[in-house]
């Protein structure tokens, strides 16, 4: 059920996107307790994202049925330490959504 959306301008995690991305969803299936079939993670490449106004800098953005956001974007800032992104680099956002706003297989779970 979780959607999680990376936006990124820095080269290094755009190079590692395979290695990126399941961190990220190990991150998700770990910090909110979602099984591996539910979960969606996006990573996508941006011309300039700027965080303090300075670029290099992730975007989080998780869509999810519940959950603890304080626990998953701080396993996804730590996780992506290793390439070379500093947590202060790191914003995001959590939307919890309801049954009925989440789809799968073409058509809403509620």
């Amino acid at each position: 059920m979780p959607l999680v959306t990376v936006l990124t301008d820095v080269d290094a995690v755009i190079a590692a996107k395979k290695e990126v991305t399941a961190m990220v969803h190990n991150a998700v299936k770990t910090a909110l307790g979602k099984p591996d079939q539910y979960i969606t993670v996006a990573l996508t490449k941006a011309e300039c994202i700027t965080v303090a106004g300075q670029e290099a800098s992730v975007v989080v953005e998780v869509d999810s049925i519940g959950g603890d956001f304080g626990a998953v974007i701080g396993a996804i800032a730590d996780g992506l330490k290793a390439h070379g992104v500093e947590p202060s680099k790191v914003t995001g956002t959590f939307r919890g959504v309801s049954f009925k706003e989440f789809a799968m297989n073409g058509r809403p779970l509620g």
